[in-house]
């Protein structure tokens, strides 16, 4: 008899990323909470509450975290981001609906933004006087719509990782396959069960992010994308950069960071969180090579 194969590797990744997407994770080790909030349109939202590095919340800053279609707020990537976000600031992390212990429907990144104003509202009635929002792929798409909203007055600062400029358009295989489960309805139903996501309907005929980007500012936002991104292409993060008004920064990440959650390691999200705070202090993102994981 050969010798049995180790249960590490490759072998085990499409394993891993199902019980992931299940949620048979441990979640959050650092202190945190669960709550439950109620978005504008009635819709019961669920999430996780860290308290960041202590103080008076009239002085620490605050972070709501949007994650991707299909993700979680306890999928292990966005549980590091929220980590790492948590040494310079308090952070609330969303289950956008239709997905984890979210009610609703998932109307990719359509209405998710009243998931995210719900959680820039909750944490001002907290106390925080400055809030951020840091959305990816399709939460991407929903925190600039927060802040291009009426509602945009909650949130100070915006950061769009991995989001498309053009969102329904696919331009690359991923984002095709995507396009041709939220198509179908029979399809969508197949998807969404494996998923554990509930779809409400094609893509919206709304505003694209090319559009809403232009409107978030005075608030300075950065736009993050991978150079190997397989679902949205880099030159998308170029074109909203463009689109964006005057305080605006790019951080083009090197081969290796892909899409959205899959660049979430623990070096990111420390780099992440020093940005936070610097952007807290000046007003501005600051470019990658200035960020100081040291900064209080």
């Amino acid at each position: 008899m050969g010798r049995a194969m180790p249960l590490t590797g490759p072998r085990l990744a499409p394993l891993r990323r199902a019980l992931d997407v299940w949620g048979f994770t441990p979640g959050f080790a650092a202190p945190h909470r669960h709550v439950m909030l109620r978005a504008g349109d009635g819709v019961r939202l669920a999430a996780s509450h860290l308290g960041g590095p202590g103080g008076s919340p009239a002085t620490v800053p605050a972070v709501v975290v949007a994650p991707g279609f299909g993700a979680h707020r306890r999928k292990p990537a966005y549980v590091r981001l929220a980590e790492g976000l948590a040494a310079h600031a308090a952070v609330l992390a969303v289950d956008p609906r239709g997905h984890g212990g979210s009610k609703g429907a998932c109307t990719l990144g359509d209405r998710e933004a009243l998931d995210v104003a719900a959680a820039a509202r909750w944490l001002r009635g907290r106390g925080h006087r400055w809030v951020a929002a840091v959305g990816a792929s399709m939460g991407g798409v929903a925190v600039l719509r927060a802040a291009a909203a009426d509602t945009g007055a909650d949130i100070d600062a915006v950061c769009a990782i991995s989001t498309p400029a053009v969102w329904g358009a696919p331009t690359t295989p991923a984002a095709r396959a995507l396009a041709r489960i939220v198509a179908r309805g029979w399809y969508r139903g197949l998807a969404g069960a494996v998923l554990r996501v509930r779809i409400t309907r094609t893509w919206a005929d709304v505003e694209q992010p090319l559009d809403l980007a232009g409107r978030v500012a005075p608030r300075p936002l950065l736009v993050v994308h991978g150079a190997d991104d397989h679902f949205v292409a880099a030159g998308q993060a170029r074109r909203l950069y463009g689109a964006a008004g005057d305080a605006r920064t790019l951080w083009l990440e090197p081969a290796g960071f892909g899409h959205a959650e899959d660049g979430f390691t623990p070096a990111f999200a420390a780099r992440l969180a020093a940005a936070v705070a610097a952007c807290r202090r000046t007003g501005r993102w600051p470019p990658t090579r200035s960020v100081s994981t040291d900064a209080p």
